[in-house]
């Protein structure tokens, strides 16, 4: 990009509002909108800036194609125009336009107001099509890319992904269209992004790295303002980011909450800021928003969790109570003639030092009843994995009957290792409302534990050096079914998350019969992930909607 600078002073102060919607709330969210512009008037703020489509909240998928819905939407947004005074108010909505009558005519805007009006929209030019985003699906792309003059300054306004396509970072590009070359070719002295960025560890640098190179080659500021808050799947982790002219970060938001601070382009700022944290800082903080959050939207103010001595219920819990409280937390234990000594002793231990309620309930007079009962059926076949999925399905049961008794969200205690490969039991240990770790490899889930025992031992020392165990049977170990979980992690990082398939894993790995193994496990088991509770993102490639394979495919056999 060109080297010249547009101005020699910047004198606009600029109020960022790193809120959290309700997808659908308009209503709320237009409050939430109206609340923080009028403290920002307060503040001395020139111009009040809200994240991508927050009036509707994101993503609103097929609400989209809702008549009902987008009028609702373009009258909030022409109401809030109404009340603006001559202090700027920039925010994302839902905008239509019929001229053309081809496609959908419907556009994810910026709509900027002031002086009780629209004054100026600009729509989304780059609409993307991969992994979570499906924006295609619903909105057309910009027909013009316009600057817009206000209090001295030429804003160039844009819309998420419309700033990730910079040529001078990216090698290799998604689109021919770059909407900010053409804002600063144009003559832009500031730019503004609005963005729902989902969360994935590594992103947050990846973000600061490409606004730093874009604003210092352009030598322009910038406000890049984030979305904050989960919905269902998808985590959005905040940490707005303001540039100078120089490509320094002058300003950082927080981390998984909402935020508000004032941007004065003619300040100078000189402190060194933290982008990025361990990985295991903020996996952890991220679970307990996305868990916080899916109660808190969805109206569940209290969580259930089976807790069988392992590892991964342990890490559950402990989330389900940062996110609800201790008082609000209520584990069930459920031994059967396989279950060791540790695993309860374990599990009250844990139980005692999170604070939080519990039953003892044994699944054996269940479990020996429905073999009684099934035995002429079985037709005197031997016991298989029918048995095992058989004590699984028993203590879904009985955590399904208390989650509708008394109302608790449940979350389900599986990890993406064991998602991955199948080593999960439909209607079983599968149910619930949330796959709270879904997203988290088991090497993954004991590096979150160790820093969450960094200062004392709150989940034991115990359940961390046991053995992994379904307890299904004697003497069972998951290592029975499975090769070793830091193997196994490395290859499904590769199949999952880089998309490599065998003959690029075998090359490094150079265990050809395990990888065939495991790619087969994991494409044999895609129809129970289709029915999984929805899985917290924290990689580059959850299950989910972001990750969509045929569970009826030839492709391995």
């Amino acid at each position: 990009m060109t080297n010249f600078r547009k101005k020699e002073i910047y004198l606009m102060k600029i109020a960022i509002c790193q809120a959290n919607p309700i997808i659908g709330d308009i209503k709320g969210n237009s409050e939430k909108i109206l609340e923080g512009y009028k403290n920002a008037i307060n503040d001395g703020a020139d111009l009040v800036v809200f994240p991508e489509l927050f009036l509707c909240g994101y993503p609103p998928l097929d609400l989209v194609e809702k008549k009902e819905f987008r009028e609702s939407v373009s009258k909030a947004t022409q109401e809030i125009a109404s009340k603006t005074t001559s202090v700027g108010l920039l925010f994302g909505t839902i905008t239509e336009d019929y001229e053309d009558r081809i496609g959908t005519n419907v556009y994810n805007s910026a709509a900027l107001c002031y002086d009780g009006k629209i004054q100026f929209v600009q729509n989304k030019t780059l609409i993307p099509n991969y992994d979570v985003f499906d924006e295609v699906r619903y909105f057309e792309s910009a027909k013009e890319i316009n600057l817009h003059s206000f209090k001295g300054e030429k804003l160039g306004i844009s819309i998420c992904e419309d700033i990730w396509n910079d040529a001078d970072y990216w090698k290799h590009r998604r689109y021919t269209v770059d909407p900010i070359r053409k804002q600063v070719d144009d003559g832009a002295t500031m730019l503004i992004n609005i963005s729902a960025s989902p969360y994935a560890y590594g992103k947050r640098k990846e973000r600061f790295e490409m606004l730093s190179v874009l604003t210092k080659n352009d030598k322009i500021p910038l406000a890049y303002v984030c979305c904050v808050g989960a919905q269902t799947e998808l985590i959005f982790d905040g940490g707005s980011m303001c540039f100078n002219g120089y490509g320094e970060l002058c300003l950082l938001g927080k981390s998984f909450q909402e935020d508000y601070f004032i941007f004065d382009t003619a300040q100078k700022y000189s402190s060194i800021i933290k982008v990025e944290a361990i990985f295991e800082e903020e996996a952890l903080n991220a679970l307990i928003m996305g868990v916080k959050d899916y109660g808190i939207k969805t109206g569940f103010k209290k969580a259930l969790v089976g807790l069988s001595g392992g590892i991964d219920s342990a890490l559950v819990v402990y989330i389900a109570v940062k996110a609800f409280g201790s008082e609000n937390v209520h584990a069930v234990l459920m031994p059967s003639q396989y279950s060791s000594e540790g695993s309860i002793s374990d599990s009250e231990k844990l139980i005692t030092n999170l604070g939080i309620s519990h039953n003892k309930i044994s699944i054996q007079p269940v479990f020996e009843g429905a073999l009684r009962i099934l035995k002429p059926a079985f037709n005197s076949l031997p016991e298989n994995i029918t048995e095992e999925n058989l004590q699984s399905r028993i203590r879904g049961l009985y955590l399904m009957a208390l989650s509708n008794k008394f109302n608790y969200l449940l979350c389900t205690t599986g990890n993406k290792s064991e998602m991955a490969t199948g080593y999960a039991t439909l209607y079983g240990d599968m149910c619930g409302a949330l796959a709270v770790i879904g997203d988290v490899y088991k090497t993954q889930v004991y590096k979150i534990v160790e820093y969450i025992n960094r200062n004392s031992e709150i989940i034991p020392q115990e359940i961390i050096d046991k053995a992994p165990s379904a307890e299904l049977k004697p003497n069972q170990t998951d290592q029975d079914s499975l090769p070793p979980y830091d193997l196994l992690d490395r290859i499904l990082k590769m199949y999952l998350e880089e998309q490599k398939e065998y003959n690029e894993i075998v090359a490094e790995i150079k265990e050809p019969e395990i990888v065939k193994r495991v790619l087969r496990m994991v494409d044999m088991n895609e129809f129970k992930r289709k029915q999984s509770a929805p899985v917290l993102r924290i990689s580059t490639k959850a299950f989910g909607y972001g990750r969509r394979y045929p569970i009826v495919q030839g492709w391995r056999k």
